[in-house]
């Protein structure tokens, strides 16, 4: 009986046994537990996509943390996805002016997985993309962001422009209903 060891079933037979004692086993482990428990599609707002799209909901100025003393330029989105609100950092200067409330943002991570980058304190994500442009374009100045479109409503009116909003929202004043667009007179 010498040499017989750790009391662990052995043999040609033993194998389902073996088997089913690691798999509880390996719940002990801290990493394996993290990596295989699904907790970060609970706690991360974008549900473990690198990306996810929201609207921006307001413009916030975040405090640096010491030593720095700084206003950090972000925002709070709305993400589609879940309507979770998420603070958002907005790199770049001068790209907050590029940001108008109800925009279509893009967000993506800042960096460090999930966690707070350098002096900004709780930010987790950054806007990559407004209204369908990237902000790094719009920042160098290779692309502009559209405003609204405008449109010729008949040849008789051709001193009046009016402009095509594309959301459901009641019109004030004159207007055409085209199905779910309207035509709108701007004075």
């Amino acid at each position: 009986k010498v040499g017989m060891g750790a009391h662990k079933p052995r043999g040609i037979l033993c194998a389902r046994k073996l088997h089913n004692k690691r798999r509880l086993n390996r719940w002990a482990d801290k990493n394996y537990r993290k990596a295989h428990t699904g907790r970060e599609f609970r706690w991360d707002p974008m549900g473990g996509a690198s990306h996810a799209s929201g609207i921006c909901v307001g413009k916030v100025g975040f405090e640096s943390k010491q030593p720095n003393s700084a206003l950090r330029k972000g925002l709070r989105v709305l993400l589609k996805k879940n309507n979770k609100k998420v603070a958002v950092f907005v790199p770049k200067d001068g790209c907050l002016n590029f940001i108008d409330e109800n925009d279509s943002v893009l967000i993506s991570g800042l960096g460090r997985k999930g966690r707070t980058v350098g002096d900004i304190p709780g930010i987790r994500f950054k806007c990559v993309n407004v209204a369908g442009i990237s902000l790094k374009a719009l920042y160098l100045g290779k692309k502009q962001k559209k405003k609204g479109q405008y449109y010729l409503i008949d040849q008789y009116h051709k001193n009046s422009i009016c402009l095509l909003y594309t959301s459901d929202a009641a019109d004030e004043g004159l207007g055409v209903d085209l199905g779910g667009r309207r035509i709108i007179k701007k004075k």
